[in-house]
């Protein structure tokens, strides 16, 4: 892309033109590795039948892609590959959306109340480290809280939205009305759309979901 006018390295317009060209300033890359699908703010970095394709083939990405599994089970070996595809992600959904201010970094809680989530570790480092992108920043880790085990879709079980949102609540008042939900993998979209409910309930004005999988499937 040729440059026009005047772009001095000090100048808000130069950093704008560095960023939407393309390349890489402050951590940011390129954005059309991102997916988005439906009306909302949903946004995953793989369609789910790449996982498909990974479990046939055994080069260096496609083993990344299904160590995703161990990350989640707590694996030390894939968080550092893990933890920055989903700060990048936030990084990118922030400039293409072109939103600024206070957000809160908000977990989709696991199936059963009893489950660890990685994903705990993951949003207390990133609001730690990201302030740069995200401004003040607060743990949401513990806002959305399950109140009983509901059999996850991709498991076989079908629940309703409401069904699932009764289920859950939010446990505190919320720190900003500006909310991002980190999830490892958006398959029919329900549980996204019951978190939405709650949060919106609560107070939150602005909601960015970021998963590592959606599936082509999930609710628009």
């Amino acid at each position: 892309m040729k440059q026009t006018g005047r772009k001095n390295k000090g100048d808000a317009r130069f950093f704008w033109y560095k960023v939407f060209s393309g390349e890489r300033l402050f951590g940011i890359k390129r954005h059309n590795n991102l997916h988005l699908y439906g009306r909302r703010n949903v946004w995953f970095l793989y369609p789910y039948k790449k996982v498909r394709q990974a479990q046939e083939r055994r080069d260096n990405d496609s083993k990344r892609i299904m160590g995703f599994w161990e990350f989640m089970d707590g694996s030390e070996k894939y968080y550092p590959y893990f933890y920055e595809k989903y700060a990048d992600a936030i990084r990118q959904v922030l400039w293409i959306t072109k939103s600024v201010g206070n957000f809160e970094v908000v977990l989709i809680p696991k199936s059963s109340p009893d489950d660890k989530n990685i994903l705990e570790r993951v949003c207390r480092e990133i609001v730690k480290k990201e302030r740069f992108i995200l401004g003040t920043a607060f743990d949401g880790s513990d806002l959305l809280v399950r109140t009983k085990r509901l059999s996850p879709v991709h498991s076989g079980g079908v629940h309703s939205v409401g069904e699932i949102a009764k289920n859950m609540k939010v446990s505190r008042p919320l720190k900003s009305k500006r909310i991002i939900l980190l999830d490892d993998l958006v398959f029919s979209g329900r549980t996204d759309l019951a978190c939405r409910k709650l949060l919106n309930e609560a107070g939150a004005e602005e909601i960015f979901t970021i998963c590592m999988y959606g599936y082509n499937r999930s609710v628009k």
